[in-house]
């Protein structure tokens, strides 16, 4: 089934860019955009400052309204409402069928703390039975409807976020415990060296994805929101959690920042006071953004780039393959010297390029 989910995928961000409304050159200023007709515009801005008597008439009286429109920023009205804290107005679009983006709302719901408009939206039909409580945007995605805006421009959360998850992110005790009600439960990601189908996949297709909804997981796990309401012990639970983060910091490296980033900065722009105002703008701002967890990740998968199944071997493994390019490497780098700019993927093209990275 993991051939055929690129495919989908494709062609549901199809159908969701036919359905969404188009958006001129308005959307980058303080304008409405040209697709929006006076009554969306109307039906919009009534839902965004909370008035509740033009937005029931529009949703019961009007036969031409979009209520899944959305405006130059790509909220549509359900959003609006709910970061506005319209519990009202909120309530009335809920009990419209086929509302958009029901998904997006709760998470905005959940960020803001709102927890009255987090229980209407958890009383919707589609959270019926549970299962859109345990599943992310990406995994929804596939679903083909609407419960996601799965464009950058209609959410700001990112795409492996569950609700328990950015529940617990943000501490929010009462939530937490709203949604462990409803069956929502944190998964502990997979061990790092796991070699199931699922991993495998999700390490080929997207490594930086992968790698981020895993920390996203263990900070949801380890946060005292989520512990103490979710575990019979949460001491026991916390020390076990921590013995695992531990060891998790050794192994997945670009997750392991310290204060020390901060000094190395500053060390290196001073150092760096003699150079042009240009260049020494560029390398200060490299370090704060090379000490990012994000680039680190980005920066092991160049490193590994030719040797992508290489970094979840086990140690063993590793010394065994620095064992033999330390035999090899002679004729290694006499080959690379060669021919630099071969295409062919051979041993001496792999491991002389990672030979010749490390002494640039």
């Amino acid at each position: 089934m993991t051939h055929f989910q690129p495919y989908f995928r494709h062609a549901t961000l199809r159908e969701k860019g036919r359905r969404q409304a188009i958006r001129g050159p308005a959307y980058m200023f303080n304008e409405k955009g040209t697709s929006l007709t006076a009554e969306e515009e109307h039906f919009l801005d009534s839902a965004e400052y909370g008035n509740i008597p033009v937005v029931r008439k529009m949703l019961e009286e009007s036969k031409t309204l979009n209520f899944n429109c959305v405006d130059y920023m790509g909220q549509n009205a359900l959003q609006l409402a709910v970061g506005n804290e319209h519990l009202e107005v909120t309530e009335l679009l809920l009990k419209k069928e086929n509302l958009a983006r029901v998904g997006d709302a709760l998470l905005l719901a959940i960020s803001k703390g709102y927890v009255r408009i987090v229980e209407a939206i958890l009383n919707h039909p589609a959270f019926a039975q549970g299962q859109r409580l345990t599943l992310s945007p990406l995994e929804q995605e596939l679903r083909d409807d609407d419960f996601y805006a799965y464009d950058e421009d209609g959410t700001r959360f990112s795409h492996d976020i569950t609700p328990i998850i950015l529940a617990a992110h943000c501490q929010e005790y009462e939530i937490v415990h709203i949604l462990l009600l409803k069956g929502a439960r944190i998964e502990r990601p997979h061990d790092y060296f796991c070699k199931c189908n699922e991993c495998m996949e999700k390490q080929r297709k997207d490594s930086f994805s992968h790698s981020r909804s895993r920390m996203n997981a263990y900070k949801g796990l380890a946060s005292a929101a989520y512990l103490s309401l979710s575990s019979e012990d949460p001491v026991l639970t916390a020390l076990e959690l921590s013995n695992e983060l531990a060891r998790l910091a050794n192994i997945e490296t670009e997750f392991k920042v310290t204060h020390h980033c901060a000094f190395f900065l500053g060390l290196r722009v001073f150092r760096w006071g003699s150079k042009t105002g240009k260049d020494c703008q560029i390398r200060s701002l490299s370090f704060c953004f090379v000490a990012h967890p994000n680039c680190q990740q980005q920066l092991l998968t160049m490193w590994y780039e030719n040797l992508s199944g290489l970094r979840q071997q086990s140690i063993a493994v590793k010394f065994l393959a620095v064992f033999g390019v330390s035999i090899g490497l002679p004729f290694l780098a006499i080959a690379y010297w060669i021919a630099p700019c071969s295409k062919v993927q051979t041993p001496d093209g792999l491991f002389a390029g990672i030979f010749t990275q490390g002494l640039q």
